[in-house]
């Protein structure tokens, strides 16, 4: 019974912690997120305070230890403020876009000075620093940003500064300097700039080849026939209007031209100062001087000068180089001035034509006669090429069998030499062979002689050995003359008998040898037994 009731009590401590537990941890979950504020990513955190001294009245934003709005925000992850001192309030940071800058109007700090326009850190009004792109926290109650697409300048482009804010250029400077206003004379090169649009503005100019294009049609009045194209990358003006002028000999001449021209960037800013974008270059620079120089030029010529090749040349040329100086005084760079047609009055024109027409007619039947001339003695030296090639042909042929006979003479000589060669040889070779049969023959008798003589001196020393016994030596001859395989056994029985062992054997050349040399004659063979 006191068991059971220890364990409900156990039981019932548990449950009791148990719910003890858990609410220390919603109390202690309610009081952390109550004083750690998380802040998101990409977020910041206003903190407003709820004591401290009071700002001053111009004062949008409050110091540390002053009540209001605080200056500085708080990022992201978590932050220990206190609930009671302290409010918050969660914003979204400011994202500055690839290509875009921020241009930013502080509501807080000094006032700027009269006469400044933009405003540097500290200042109030629009600063001069831009945010690049991005990732910015600023208090939305003190600063407004207001989003404004960077300066592109692509490739063929420049950009031509001009400066809105500085003190002016000293009298006699065509250019501003750095804290100066008005055009400067360095450009931007192709590229994303970060500029403030309140501070510089940029006025991006096409450079490279551009043309402008004078044409008629054939009847002389202006347009509607298009001059050609425009290269890639060029921009094409083409101006409805011929350059027209009086020759020297009171004809009116019209002229279809093209001229190609640029602006350097480094001439950019002057060009631009003094006359505008570069449609105004082109009317107030290229076709009121084209059109003077034309006319000047061209009246020093009479209408023929125009058709022949040298005075057309000639004009050409000096058009170019009026051009081409008077445009670079004026910052313009030309590099061609091309006549495409000259148009003449067709009263002038055609008898002109017919004379020249007359002319190459008759240097064209000149030309002719000539050509007669050279089609026959070219078909005289054809035939006589073909008759030169026939004798080179024969030559060839009889030098060929000459060469040939020499050749055959050659080889029986040859031949014959060979033969003859051969046959002394084979006469030396007939005498040699006597000479070796003879020597060889000499040699196999001595030898015969010799052995003859060798066998005749072992005959002696074998008698002499022998004691002059021929019996001796016959039997020695007879033993010697047995093989060497030849095996005699002795087989002696009976009692006293020598030779018992049936194993013993021994050859008869060398019982007999053995006897021989003892000086005894050998035993006669016993009688075999019954």
């Amino acid at each position: 019974m006191m068991l059971r009731d220890a364990v409900v009590l156990f039981r019932r401590v548990l449950i009791v912690a148990a719910v003890l537990a858990g609410v220390s941890l919603i109390l202690l979950a309610v009081v952390w997120n109550a004083v750690f504020r998380y802040v998101e990513p990409e977020s910041m955190l206003i903190v407003i305070s709820k004591n401290g001294d009071p700002p001053p009245p111009d004062q949008i934003l409050a110091k540390a230890g002053q009540k209001g709005i605080q200056e500085e925000v708080l990022g992201e992850g978590r932050h220990f403020v206190w609930p009671v001192l302290y409010e918050t309030e969660a914003k979204p940071a400011l994202r500055i876009p690839a290509g875009k800058i921020g241009v930013v109007t502080a509501k807080v700090g000094r006032p700027l000075p009269p006469g400044k326009i933009l405003a540097d850190e500290g200042e109030k009004g629009i600063r001069r620093r831009v945010l690049p792109p991005g990732l910015h926290r600023l208090n939305p109650y003190g600063y407004d940003v207001q989003v404004a697409p960077a300066m592109k300048i692509g490739p063929g482009y420049v950009g031509i500064v001009t400066s809105k804010v500085g003190t002016p250029p000293p009298p006699g400077e065509r250019f501003a300097k750095a804290g100066e206003r008005g055009v400067r004379a360095d450009v931007l090169p192709p590229g994303i700039y970060y500029i403030n649009p309140h501070e510089l503005q940029v006025d991006v100019v096409e450079i490279g080849i551009r043309q402008t294009s004078f044409f008629a049609d054939e009847s002389g009045a202006a347009g509607p026939s298009p001059p050609p194209a425009a290269p890639r990358g060029a921009a094409a003006y083409r101006i409805g209007h011929p350059l027209q002028f009086p020759s020297a000999d009171g004809f009116p001449i019209l002229l279809n031209a093209t001229v190609e021209w640029e602006i350097l960037p480094e001439h950019g800013p002057s060009a631009l100062l003094e006359f505008g974008d570069m449609d105004k270059i082109e009317d107030r620079v290229l076709v009121p001087q084209s059109n003077s120089i034309g006319r000047l030029q061209g009246s020093n010529y009479a209408a023929k000068e125009f058709l022949l090749g040298a005075g057309r040349e000639r004009f050409q040329q000096t058009f170019t180089d009026e051009l081409t100086r008077t445009c670079a005084g004026k910052w313009v760079t030309v590099h061609s001035a091309f006549l495409r047609t000259i148009q003449i009055p067709l009263a002038l024109l055609r008898p002109i034509q017919e004379s020249f027409i007359a002319v190459e007619m008759r240097k064209t039947a000149a030309v002719q006669e000539e050509t007669k001339k050279s089609a026959a003695e070219l078909q005289r030296q054809q035939s006589l090429i073909q008759q030169r090639m026939l004798e080179v042909q024969s030559e060839i042929l009889a030098i060929v069998k000459r060469i040939a006979a020499e050749a055959e003479a050659s080889v029986a000589n040859i031949d014959a030499a060979t033969r003859l060669a051969v046959a002394a040889k084979q006469q030396e070779i007939a005498a040699v062979e006597a000479e070796r049969t003879k020597v060889v023959g000499k040699a196999e008798a001595d030898v015969v002689e010799l052995v003859g003589r060798a066998r005749a001196e072992s005959a002696r020393l074998q008698v002499e050995a022998f004691g002059r016994d021929a019996a001796a030596c016959a039997r020695y001859a007879f033993t010697m003359g047995l093989p060497e395989s030849l095996r005699i056994r002795l087989v002696q029985s009976g009692p006293g008998t020598l030779w018992t062992d049936l194993k013993g054997t021994a050859g008869a050349a060398e019982l007999g040898g053995m006897r021989i040399l003892q000086g005894t004659p050998p035993a006669p063979e016993p009688a075999p037994a019954p």
